[in-house]
């Protein structure tokens, strides 16, 4: 496999691809984070053919602005390009070892839970 290096803004991380992003999103929505995520919706219609929509890695790598509401206060979160790029760079300040394992592709559900909670609520609140 080629060692790829993705730039998300101004962070850039070797080995990172936006597949691995988009399998941790993907692990994240369908178990990982279903427990404290009640919702995961476009703010506005994504045009893909990809199904489910959201394993479309062309959509992370673009513009995008994703409605989450928090199953345990309901509050309203947003997933972002920002969000994203500071959730990584929060994984990489904090959690080193889960920013290993997603771009190994060693980590689990909980590995995707935890990149979701980085990236929406800026730190681990559950689990």
């Amino acid at each position: 496999m080629t060692d790829i290096t993705t730039s998300v803004g101004p962070l850039t991380i070797n080995g990172l691809t936006w597949r691995k992003i988009t399998d941790q999103i993907v692990t994240a929505i369908e178990g990982g984070s279903g427990y404290w995520c009640g919702s995961f919706k476009p703010v506005e219609d994504i045009k893909t053919k990809v199904s489910p929509w959201y394993n479309d890695e062309k959509i992370w790598a673009g513009d995008f602005k994703i409605e989450l509401t928090d199953a345990e206060d309901g509050s309203t979160l947003f997933f972002t390009p920002e969000s994203l790029r500071k959730g990584l760079q929060w994984l990489a300040d904090n959690q080193l070892r889960r920013l290993e394992e997603i771009i190994k592709e060693t980590g689990d559900a909980e590995t995707a839970d935890v990149f979701l909670q980085a990236c929406v609520l800026g730190d681990i609140v559950y689990g």
